[in-house]
């Protein structure tokens, strides 16, 4: 298997700041790599609240809720 390599060796995000690498795999089963972003880690934290409240598992656990 090869190595999986996230990120530049060697490289460190300023501080406040996060090195971000998203990769995604689409319903039908593309691969999606995005380039290394350098982003504030505030901003980092506002798009993984929003991915997690749009996801299909917090949907689904609102839906239950509400029947129960």
């Amino acid at each position: 298997m090869a190595e999986r390599r996230i990120g530049r060796k060697g490289r460190a995000a300023r501080h406040g700041h996060a090195l971000v690498t998203v990769t995604a795999r689409d319903a039908n089963g593309f691969v999606h790599h995005y380039d290394e972003i350098e982003t504030p880690i505030g901003s980092l934290h506002e798009a993984i609240a929003v991915m997690q409240l749009h996801s299909v598992a917090t949907e689904a656990a609102h839906r239950a809720d509400e029947t129960a």
